[in-house]
């Protein structure tokens, strides 16, 4: 048992270098993290997406010149909007239910991380609040991840049957 968490957080790991030190550079408009989010919303259960989205918080908190808990609970968040979203209406596992969890994810990330920094700023915590160039950011990332959402979709086609339907016969 105690092997799949340490795999877990080698693959935790590896995908938050890989973000920060490959595609960083890329502006932003790359976030791997909350593709792996809702994937994990869509294939496994709650507490693993949970446990994903406070380690790789706690990182990129780490990585981060912002105060600390920025991305933790941002992400975190995230992680319990998607929950509800996936249990109350995208109970089917479909193209258009994990491209829209994409969109969701992104939207409600950047809206809890505008609304938390607006915060500290107000109060005084932090120097940051988000610039003009920000919102160029955001629309790349929703492109960014639907596609990289529709690749993973066609990759798990391919490869399982979880995205698949399944009919029963009565």
């Amino acid at each position: 048992m105690w092997y799949r968490t340490l795999l877990a957080l080698i693959l935790i790991l590896l995908i938050l270098i890989f973000q920060i030190t490959f595609l960083g550079n890329l502006s932003g408009i790359f976030n791997l993290i909350l593709v792996v989010l809702v994937l994990l919303i869509s294939l496994t259960d709650f507490k693993k997406a949970a446990v994903f989205s406070l380690i790789s918080g706690s990182i990129m908190d780490i990585y981060s010149n912002l105060p600390f808990g920025i991305f933790l609970i941002s992400l975190f968040l995230v992680a319990i909007v998607l929950e509800l979203f996936f249990v109350n209406f995208f109970t089917n596992r479909s193209f258009y239910s994990l491209i829209l969890m994409g969109l969701i994810a992104v939207l409600f990330y950047h809206l809890f991380f505008i609304l938390i920094s607006g915060f500290l700023y107000l109060v005084g915590v932090s120097l940051f609040f988000v610039s003009q160039g920000y919102w160029l950011e955001f629309f790349g990332q929703l492109i960014t991840t639907i596609l990289i959402l529709i690749f993973c979709f066609w990759i798990i086609n391919i490869v399982s049957q979880r995205f698949k339907p399944i009919f029963l016969h009565s």
